[in-house]
């Protein structure tokens, strides 16, 4: 089970026109803070930030939950969203959801390998094609990780959803028939096209991983 940690936040104040945008989420990452909202529970969505060392804690543990004391209140929240500048280097913004303990939620969570493949022994390649499945449980009941059982699968055969195994109180919410890995022979690996000579290969966006731009664009629409 995800481990919860407690982080302190501080309010920021939009009606003063000072707490949001481009120009002030700048200047909280050159104070070592993380731009952040707060929503959910029919509530009114909160801007805050955070300190950067708490915000990489979360991450470092791959934590799902967060206890944010504000102002001596103390509220659960489920990161939702944590948005990257268009290195993939420094985090600029989080989203988080308010949840109660004991509130069904469906969120991600990654899949985590386990045994030997008979397959990738004959000569194979396990080619990885979901990294991660949605589950639905308990906001206090979230996994680490599910895991996918490595050590009937041999060459030319897969894993789908349907095998799968849960903890008790996880359901898996994907199509049974989702193919999530399989052992495939060299000769069918797919091999990386050669540029163009003079030209720079396209950079590959990475998924869940929202710019700058974009990120303090979505803040704007929620605060509205």
């Amino acid at each position: 089970m995800a481990e919860t940690i407690t982080i302190t936040a501080q309010k920021r104040d939009p009606q003063k026109n000072k707490g949001t945008g481009t120009r002030v989420a700048r200047r909280l990452r050159a104070q070592g803070r993380i731009p952040a909202i707060v929503y959910g529970h029919k509530q009114a969505p909160q801007p805050i930030s955070l300190s950067r060392d708490d915000v990489w804690q979360i991450l470092k543990k791959q934590t799902h939950l967060a206890q944010l004391q504000i102002d001596g209140t103390s509220e659960m929240v489920l990161v939702r969203d944590v948005q990257w500048d268009h290195l993939g280097k420094e985090i600029i913004h989080l989203d988080f959801a308010r949840v109660s303990a004991e509130e069904m939620i469906e969120t991600k969570v990654p899949l985590v390998l386990h045994g030997h493949a008979p397959g990738v022994a004959e000569g194979g390649i396990l080619e990885m094609l979901v990294h991660e499945v949605h589950v639905l449980c308990r906001a206090t009941a979230i996994p680490d990780g599910i895991r996918v059982e490595l050590g009937g699968v041999g060459l030319h055969q897969g894993v789908h959803a349907r095998d799968l195994t849960p903890p008790e109180g996880v359901t898996i919410k994907e199509d049974p028939e989702l193919l999530l890995l399989h052992i495939i022979t060299k000769a069918h690996a797919v091999e990386p096209s050669p540029t163009t000579e003079g030209t720079t290969a396209a950079e590959p966006e990475v998924i869940g991983r929202k710019t700058e731009e974009k990120g303090e664009e979505k803040e704007g629409k929620k605060e509205k």
